[in-house]
Parts: C-alpha cells; structure tokens; sequence
C-alpha cells in the first residue's frame, strides 16, 4: 500500500442504534454531516447474520470471476437490460471486473442471493428510520418510506474484483467520484479504498475492519437533505 495517510472513521454500533440509543443516533448524524462515511459495527446485534451473508457473496464472487469469459457472458451487463445496471462487465484498462446484481431482477438471475439483498436492506433502514428523527422529518417524508422494496429501483450489490499489477504499473482504476444513491454499503476484503479528507484535503486510505461494515452518503442524500455530506473517493489497484 502507498505512502499515504489512513482515515480514522467514526465507529457506529447497529445493535445500540436498533435499541434507540441517543448517543449512538447523533453520532450517526455527526458522521453523515462531518465525513459522510463511517464504520457500521455488526458484531453482536440482530444484524450479525449479515457477517454471513458477506461469506455467501464472496465466496459467490470468488466462484463468478475464476469461471471462464464465456460463462461470465451468459449475464453480459449489454444484453441484460438498457440501463446496464445489472450484469457481467469485463475489465477495462487493467482495472477491474464487475458483476452488478439488480435488486428487482435478482431473484430470477441469481435467486441465491435473494436473502443477503433482504438483510442489507434491514441494516440500511435502520440508518435511514435514524437519520430521519435527527433531521426531523415528518411521518409523510420519512426516509423509509422513500426506499420501498416492491418498487422498481436501481438498487444493486456489485461485486468487484480488481485485477493486481506490478507495482510500476499501479494507479488509479477510477477516477475520484461520489455515489448517486442514497447509502452504499461495502465490505471490502483488502485495502484500496481511499476518501479525500475535506479538511486536509490529503488522499486517505480506508482500512477494512472485522465485523465492520463501511457506509458513504450518496448524492441523493446530500443534494435533498442539505446537512449530509458525500465523500468524495476512489479506488486504488493493488500491487501483484
């Protein structure tokens, strides 16, 4: 891993945020406003099944990038759907390979993850029934009611599997970006995460932790509820 500086993240506990924990609500809030990133604990709380859940897409990624080419083209991202937001997209420029799995077509495209799509989404309602009393929004607008499940929504789990190269040959896969959604949940197995810190305005490198998830505030978020921030990041390639 380069050089560069590590950001120390707000650590937010799920299980003391499920049982309405004050403390742990505005500390949710202080994260979402001053970093718009921070850990999610899931260790010991009702959500611990996701852990589990991460197990099941990793070892089903792991299982879809070592199949061949042509196998991997059976859910080729281009024929799958005009918004190409669901499928198999090959690497680019040495960067990585990508499946995106759609939250409304996955149980007739990959009904094995039909579960884990479920689980994300309890963990994520959680945060934005919280994120709603803090910034005090009526019954009628609240977050939740937003984020509907038998509603059509670009709402995806995208799998990447970034492609290691000579460290000479190592740099920047994407270019530095926010998310368009509301809230991106990652888990992530290896660093090359990095986040620009606003204050600093240094590249800082965001570690994975056990039990950890990492949550970003999206553009959604941060263009309709002012207070909330988007991060500003990219991914970096790691080294053979």
């Amino acid at each position: 891993m380069d050089s560069q500086p590590v950001a120390h993240l707000l650590t937010i506990d799920s299980a003391r945020l499920k049982n309405e924990d004050q403390e742990e609500a505005a500390k949710l809030f202080q994260a979402t406003k001053e970093d718009g990133v921070f850990y999610l604990s899931l260790q010991e709380s009702s959500f611990a099944e996701v852990l589990s859940d991460v197990d099941v897409l990793l070892t089903f990624a792991k299982n879809f990038f070592i199949s061949s080419e042509e196998e991997k083209l059976q859910y080729d991202i281009d024929e799958l759907g005009e918004l190409k937001l669901n499928g198999y997209k090959p690497a680019l420029a040495a960067a990585a390979t990508v499946l995106k799995v759609l939250q409304f077509d996955v149980a007739r495209e990959f009904p094995s993850l039909k579960e884990c799509f479920i689980h994300i989404r309890q963990v994520l309602l959680l945060l934005l029934q919280s994120l709603s009393t803090s910034l005090g929004l009526p019954a009628d607008v609240n977050l939740t009611g937003v984020h509907r499940s038998h509603i059509p929504s670009p709402d995806i789990v995208r799998l990447l599997h970034y492609i290691a190269q000579p460290a000479r040959e190592t740099g920047i896969p994407q270019a530095a970006h926010t998310d368009l959604g509301s809230l991106t949940m990652l888990f992530a197995t290896s660093p090359g995460l990095q986040i620009l810190n606003s204050r600093t305005t240094e590249w800082e490198y965001i570690l994975p932790k056990p039990d950890c998830a990492i949550i970003n505030v999206g553009d959604r978020m941060a263009i309709f509820l002012g207070p909330l921030f988007a991060m500003l990041h990219r991914h970096s390639l790691p080294s053979a």
